[in-house]
């Protein structure tokens, strides 16, 4: 079973019907839930959501919720060798943020097939790992 993981960037594409990632993201996500992909997401992802939800209030902590209950099936922490993988990634590109670097650091280390994302700096991170969604 293949394990895909998604990109804060994506899951808000997934939730705001009117983001203009939505249809993208809605579409690469049911072809990777046709091959019986498992979906998870970095604890960075998690922190990011948790942040916009809580500031939206309660009704969006609800959603998040409910989203994360059906549709996210692990949330990867960051070990040493995840932060390692960043941090040699960060040190080869300061403009990449240490966020983006434990993202796909923990991509990696997870053993992902793919990494569901609208950030074009990613795919210059990892070549081999990113499926770039673009909306337009």
């Amino acid at each position: 079973m293949p394990t895909v993981m998604l990109d804060t960037n994506v899951i808000v594409g997934l939730l705001d019907p009117d983001d203009a990632l939505h249809s993208h993201a809605r579409d690469a996500v049911r072809r990777w839930e046709d091959k019986a992909a498992s979906f998870a997401i970095s604890v960075i992802t998690w922190g990011e959501l948790r942040v916009g939800a809580v500031r939206k209030g309660v009704a969006a902590e609800r959603m998040l919720g409910t989203f994360r209950a059906a549709v996210i099936d692990q949330i990867v922490g960051v070990d040493e060798a995840t932060a390692e993988g960043a941090a040699l990634l960060r040190a080869a590109d300061l403009t990449i943020r240490v966020p983006d670097a434990l993202i796909v650091a923990t991509a990696r280390e997870a053993g992902a097939d793919a990494l569901l994302t609208a950030d074009r700096k990613f795919r210059g991170i990892a070549p081999e790992l990113v499926e770039l969604l673009q909306p337009g």
